[in-house]
């Protein structure tokens, strides 16, 4: 499935609750950012599009939790790329503030992959199974929330 990121920052942050903003005005800005967010990683298209685009900010945390980066954000220590379906409710509830571009920054492929030699465990077997099914059977829109 495909992941749409954008820059979110939070309710703590100087921007948040800014309408009047545009991408200019986040490019000096302090990064909160995933440690696969560099090029090569699993998140290189957030980072090539910093770079393309000028960014200058420092990279002030880094984590690989989501909940990390997203409670990092929601605090102000800086602005960061999150995938946009997981962020529903803390915009709603005010937690996080949506900044430029208004249609994102990168589309990123979420694939999952397993060792078909390696012998699995029950649990993990009927993990892999459960999976596999409910990936088949409910669609995209739905899992997205």
């Amino acid at each position: 499935m495909r992941q749409r990121y954008a820059f979110f920052c939070g309710r703590h942050h100087r921007l948040f609750g800014r309408d009047d903003l545009d991408l200019e005005d986040l490019k000096g800005e302090h990064f909160v950012t995933f440690s696969s967010d560099q090029i090569g990683g699993s998140l290189s298209p957030l980072t090539i599009f910093r770079d393309q685009q000028g960014f200058s900010g420092h990279i002030v945390a880094a984590s690989s939790s989501l909940e990390e980066i997203r409670r990092l954000v929601y605090c102000g220590y800086g602005i960061g790329c999150l995938p946009q379906h997981i962020v529903r409710d803390d915009l709603a509830r005010d937690r996080l503030w949506r900044l430029p571009p208004q249609d994102g920054i990168a589309d990123v492929e979420i694939q999952l992959l397993w060792n078909r030699e390696q012998k699995l465990s029950l649990a993990e077997a009927t993990f892999l199974d459960e999976l596999r099914r409910y990936l088949e059977e409910v669609p995209l829109e739905q899992r997205l929330g």
